[in-house]
């Protein structure tokens, strides 16, 4: 199974380089997104039977690398530059989805590399803290007899913040940091999500700029042109819910409809705080209220994207709840 994965993997990267280098833009776009159609359905037919989180990992891996190529398409017609092979493969082994930064390569370390590195490596321990808080809620909360619910409440909250710190700002700082010692100028992809004074701010400028890097050049662009800005940016996020019901319903089976409703509500009210910027009303005038607004609609509908079947099959096995 990991091998015919692997091999999906492998063939994704070399089928989109050549269909970048063909000449009209439609044909280009109709095949690369096939492709990735496609290789995402025969990955997860091929861990049809597999774990719940193995389905996932190798969803996500096989959807990442689609989507570069989709993204390179879109960047290569506009800009009209080709990227080396040698670079094309190092654009892969980086989440991030701007192919043009590994078209030069700086000849010295840029100054801030080990300040990244460093920051990744703090905020892993972190993460690692937290993953470690969270089962000894549970276990203190089996010990103690406390409320079920609440107990899982609690341990999720933990659990899911230490991933993240994991991943996003830990991991993802390290490896950003290490390309940027070798000279490739990646940048941190999660940007202190906590000050965002606007759901706009928060998507766009602070979390996970990879993938709005993504939606800006795959669908945002190419649609902006037929539907107008503020369409291109609710397709967007109707895309978004897709992506996410492809890496956390589809693996789980279950839940189906609940990432993209999330992110139909955040695109309904990213349209609101448009619609108030116009009339002088920002949402992001007053920092407090801006962040409370934001803190509001990323929280209160969290459990339509981390839902329970996501939590049951994927997140709480982690630390031993079954």
């Amino acid at each position: 199974m990991a091998a015919s994965v692997l091999l999906i993997v492998i063939c994704i990267p070399v089928l989109g380089y050549r269909i970048s280098q063909l000449q009209l833009l439609v044909v280009k776009r109709s095949l690369v997104w096939a492709m990735a159609l496609c290789s995402i359905v025969l990955a997860d037919l091929i861990m049809f039977a597999q774990p719940a989180g193995l389905r996932m990992a190798a969803i996500i891996w096989v959807l990442l690398y689609a989507m570069k190529s989709v993204v390179y398409v879109e960047s290569s017609s506009r800009d009209k530059r080709v990227l080396p092979v040698s670079h094309w493969i190092t654009f892969h082994l980086w989440i991030g989805m701007r192919p043009y930064v590994f078209a030069k390569r700086k000849n010295k370390p840029y100054d801030d590399a080990g300040k990244y590195i460093r920051l990744g490596i703090v905020r892993l321990m972190i993460g690692l803290g937290l993953v470690a808080l969270s089962w000894l809620v549970w276990q203190s909360a089996a010990q103690w007899n406390w409320n079920h619910r609440f107990s899982l409440i609690g341990t999720s909250c933990f659990l899911l913040m230490g991933l993240s710190f994991v991943g996003h700002f830990g991991i993802l700082n390290i490896l950003a940091g290490i390309w940027r010692y070798v000279g490739f100028d990646c940048q941190q992809l999660f940007r202190n999500p906590m000050m965002s004074r606007s759901l706009n701010e928060f998507w766009s400028r602070r979390w996970n700029l990879a993938f709005s890097e993504m939606t800006t050049l795959a669908v945002y662009r190419p649609l902006a042109g037929v539907f107008g800005k503020e369409g291109a940016a609710f397709a967007s996020f109707l895309f978004s819910g897709i992506l996410h019901e492809l890496a956390i319903t589809v693996p789980v089976r279950q839940g189906y409809g609940m990432p993209l409703l999330y992110f139909f509500i955040h695109g309904c009210c990213i349209a609101i705080e448009r619609m108030l910027d116009k009339r002088g009303l920002s949402v992001s005038r007053i920092p407090w209220i801006g962040r409370a607004w934001t803190m509001l609609w990323l929280i209160f509908p969290v459990f339509l994207l981390f839902n329970r079947y996501f939590l049951t099959a994927i997140v709480w096995p982690i630390i031993g709840i079954y």
